[in-house]
C-alpha cells in the first residue's frame, strides 16, 4: 500500500525522516520501502486488516514515535427532508451483510475534484474520476472503509436489496465486463436488476455520471470469507474486495458514511438529507482478554517496565484497565479484533513495538527431563574449536564425488557406494574419504592464486559392506600448504613438523597424549614423510605423483583421522593440575640423528634418563641433518639449583649419545 508522508502527517505528528520512519516501520513488523516523491510502500501483511488505511499506518506510527494520532473533526448538515421518505433498503441475507448503511445527497453537480484531493489519489497510485467517486476512494485510502454511490435516478422504486445472486444471472461492472452470478455472490440490487456486486464492485447501469443528481452513499460490512470466495471464483479483485475480505473496521461504517456525505456535499454544493439507513443483525462487542504481566517476561526474556507496557498498548489502541495481582484486564478494539484473539497476540504487540533489538540475546534452555547433551556432539564442536585455534580454516565439501575423482588419488571404488539415481555424473559416488574434497578445495583455491591454504573439515564418510548396512563414520581430515604466516616477507613454509604440532595441540586440547606413531605405508603419503596412528588414520606429506596430478606447487600436507576411534581414547574426565609455584628450567641439545631414529624414541629416551625432574621434551628446530631438542626441568617441590640440573642434563646426553648413537654438535 501507498502512503504518501505528507497525507500521513496530517494524521500524526512525528519528527523522523523518510528514510528513518521506513526503517521504524520495518523494524516494527510492516516491511517499507520509500519510493520518490516521498512515499512510503508498505507491505501489509495478511492478518493486519487494520493497516489497510492510513489510518492503521498512522496508529503504527504513533506507537512507535509516542506521538498522538490526531482528530479529524467534521460534522453533516442535514436538510428538513428525511432520507427514509426517499430511500428504502431490504437487507435479506443477514449472515452475508451483518450491517448495511446508507445516505442520500441531492442536488450534487457532479465535477472534477479539487486539487488537493487529484494530487493525493495521484500519490497512492488512483486516477481522478469525479468529485464524487474521488471521495469515495478518498476515504477508503484513510479510513479503510470501502463505500459505494448510486445514481438514484436509475434505481428502480429507490429501493436497494441486499441478497443473493439468483441463478444464471448477469451483471456489468463498471470496468466493463459482463459477469455470470451464482447463488453464493451476494448482490446490491433494486427491484429490476443488479447494480452491484456486494464488496468487489458497482454495476455500469447506476455509475454516477455528470447527469446524475442524487446520490446514495453506501456503507456496508460484509462477511469477509463470502467476499473472499466471491474475489476469487469471480477473478475480480478491487480495492474494496482486498479490505473486506481481510475484515474492516465495525464502527468505521458509520464513520465513514458520515464523512463521505458531508464531503459530497461541500464538493458538489448539494444537501445530505436528514438521517440515515442503519439495517444491522446485532451489536458488535469489543472482546478482551487478561494479560498477565510476569507471563510478558517470561515468554519476551526481558523485563520491561509496567508503565512502558501499557503506554504501547493504548498507543495502539487498546483499552487497557487496573492492574490486579499482577493481571490487567485488555478490552481489544474492533479494528483489530480480527487478528488479536488471545494473551499471546497481546505480548507479541508490545515485543514488536518494544523493539526486538531492546531484547537481550539468551541461550534458550534446551534441557528436557531424561535427555543428555550428546558427548560426540561436544567433542566434535571442540575439536572444531582446537582446529581454528591453530589458524585453520573450515570447509565443507561434497558427500558425492565423481567416479574420476577416486581414479585420480587411485583409491578403490569397491566399497563405495553408488547412487541410483544421481542429478550429475560429478555426484554419483558417496565419498570413503575426506582427502578428495580438501585437495579439491585446495587445488580451486590455487587456480585463483592462492597458494597459502590452511583447511579442515568433519564431516562423513561412507563405506558399502556386503550383506551389511551402509557404514557412517565420522571423520576430520586437515590439509596446509604454503606459508602459516600472515606477513608475505616471512618465507615459511608449512613442513610435518608443522602439521604434527597441530595434531599435538588437538590431543592436547582433548586432554590426552599424543597416541604412539608409526612410519606409515600408504599410497597417499611421500615414503619417509608419512606417518600413522594405530586404527586412528595417517598423516603425513602427500604423495609426490598425486602433487603433480593436481598441479599443487607448494608441498602439501595432510591428515585424516577417525573420530568414533577418537572419541573412545578421550578420557570421560579430564585431569587438571594446578599451575607451577617454582621456576623450570630449559636445556637445548643440538644433535646429528641418524635416519632411522625416531622422535619418540628421543623423547622416550630423555624422560627416562632425566626422571621425575623432566617436564616437556620437544624439538624447536632443524637444520639439514641436525635436529635441535628442548628439554625442560623443573621441581614441584623447590627451585632447582645450577648444579642439579648440570647433573641431570649430562646424564640425558649420555644416554642419548651412548645407547642411540647420536652425535652432539
Amino acid at each position: 500500500m501507498k502512503v504518501p508522508i505528507e497525507w500521513l502527517k496530517e494524521l500524526v505528528s512525528f519528527r523522523a525522516g523518510p528514510d528513518q520512519l521506513a526503517k521504524m516501520l520495518t523494524m516494527g513488523g510492516l516491511e517499507t520501502v520509500l519510493l520518490p516523491e516521498d512515499v512510503l510502500d508498505v507491505d501489509v501483511l495478511p492478518n493486519r486488516a487494520d493497516c489497510w488505511s492510513l489510518r492503521g499506518i498512522a496508529r503504527e506510527v504513533s506507537a512507535l514515535t509516542k506521538f498522538k494520532t490526531k482528530k479529524i473533526n467534521y460534522k453533516v448538515k442535514e436538510g428538513n427532508k428525511k432520507t427514509s421518505s426517499v430511500l428504502k433498503v431490504e437487507v435479506r441475507d443477514k449472515d452475508l451483510c451483518p450491517r448495511y448503511m446508507a445516505r442520500v445527497i441531492q442536488n450534487v453537480k457532479i465535477g472534477d475534484s479539487p486539487e488537493w484531493l487529484k494530487k493525493k489519489l495521484a500519490k497512492t497510485g488512483l486516477r481522478s474520476i469525479n468529485n464524487v467517486v474521488d471521495v469515495t476512494n478518498y476515504l477508503l485510502l484513510e479510513i479503510g472503509q470501502p463505500m459505494h454511490a448510486f445514481d438514484s435516478q436509475l434505481i428502480k422504486d429507490q429501493t436497494v436489496i441486499v441478497r443473493r445472486a439468483n441463478p444464471e444471472e448477469k451483471v456489468t461492472t463498471i470496468d466493463g465486463k459482463e459477469q455470470l452470478l451464482t447463488p453464493e455472490v451476494l448482490v446490491i440490487s433494486d427491484p429490476e436488476k443488479v447494480i452491484a456486486i456486494a464488496g468487489v464492485m458497482g454495476a455500469a447501469n447506476t455509475e454516477v455520471g455528470p447527469l446524475s443528481r442524487t446520490i446514495i452513499l453506501e456503507s456496508a460490512y460484509f462477511n469477509p470469507i463470502a467476499i473472499h470466495k466471491t474475489s476469487k471464483n469471480l477473478k475480480t479483485r478491487s480495492e474494496s474486495s482486498v479490505r473486506f475480505e481481510h475484515g474492516v473496521d465495525w464502527n468505521a461504517v458509520e464513520e465513514s458514511l458520515d464523512r463521505g456525505a458531508a464531503l459530497i456535499a461541500e464538493l458538489g454544493r448539494g444537501e445530505v438529507l436528514k438521517g440515515k439507513i442503519d439495517l444491522k443483525a446485532g451489536e458488535k462487542k469489543m472482546p478482551a482478554v487478561e494479560l498477565r504481566l510476569a507471563r510478558i517476561k517470561r515468554i519476551i526474556g526481558t523485563d520491561i517496565p509496567q508503565g512502558e507496557v501499557i503506554s504501547i498498548l493504548k498507543r495502539l489502541g487498546f483499552i487497557v484497565g487496573g492492574v490486579k495481582s499482577g493481571v490487567c484486564k485488555v478490552t481489544i478494539p474492533l479494528f483489530r479484533a480480527m487478528d488479536i484473539e488471545r494473551e499471546i497476540d497481546i505480548i507479541e504487540e508490545i515485543a514488536r513495538i518494544y523493539g526486538y533489538g531492546r531484547i537481550d540475546a539468551t541461550m534458550p534452555s534446551t534441557a528436557f527431563p531424561g535427555k543428555t547433551v550428546d558427548r560426540e556432539d561436544m567433542l566434535r564442536h571442540k575439536i572444531r574449536e582446537i582446529a581454528v585455534g591453530c589458524g585453520l580454516n573450515e570447509v565443507q565439501s561434497y558427500s558425492m564425488l565423481a567416479p574420476k575423482d577416486f581414479e585420480r588419488i587411485g583409491l578403490t571404488q569397491e566399497s563405495a557406494l553408488k547412487i541410483t539415481n544421481p542429478l550429475t555424473v560429478e555426484e554419483s559416488v558417496l565419498r570413503t574419504y575426506l582427502l578428495p574434497g580438501l585437495l579439491k578445495v585446495a587445488e580451486y583455491n590455487q587456480h585463483r592464486q592462492v597458494t597459502n591454504v590452511f583447511i579442515f573439515e568433519i564431516g562423513r564418510i561412507f563405506n558399502k559392506n556386503e550383506g551389511k548396512p551402509l557404514e557412517e563414520r565420522w571423520k576430520v581430515g586437515a590439509l596446509v600448504m604454503g606459508s602459516p604466516f600472515l606477513s608475505a616477507l616471512d618465507k615459511g613454509e608449512a613442513d610435518y613438523h608443522y602439521l604434527k604440532g597441530i595434531i599435538d595441540n588437538l590431543f592436547a586440547g582433548l586432554g590426552m597424549a599424543t597416541p604412539p606413531v608409526k612410519e606409515a605405508d600408504s599410497f597417499l603419503l611421500q615414503p619417509g614423510k608419512g606417518a600413522a596412528i594405530e586404527e586412528l588414520g595417517i598423516f603425513g606429506a602427500l604423495h609426490p605423483d598425486l602433487q603433480q596430478k593436481y598441479g599443487f606447487q607448494r608441498p602439501v600436507f595432510f591428515f585424516e583421522f577417525d573420530l568414533e576411534t577418537l572419541f573412545k581414547m578421550v578420557p570421560k574426565v579430564k585431569n587438571c593440575q594446578p599451575l607451577p609455584k617454582f621456576p623450570a628450567v630449559a636445556r637445548d641439545i643440538s644433535m646429528f640423528i641418524p635416519s632411522d631414529l625416531t622422535n619418540q624414541i628421543i623423547v622416550e629416551t630423555v624422560r627416562k634418563a632425566g626422571g621425575e625432574l623432566v617436564e616437556d621434551v620437544y624439538p624447536f628446530d632443524k637444520y639439514k641433518d641436525s635436529i635441535a631438542y628442548r628439554v625442560v626441568y623443573r621441581d614441584p617441590a623447590k627451585t632447582l639449583t645450577e648444579e642439579e640440573v648440570n647433573a641431570r642434563h649430562r646424564l640425558v646426553v649420555n644416554e642419548l649419545t651412548d645407547k642411540l648413537m647420536v652425535r652432539i654438535r
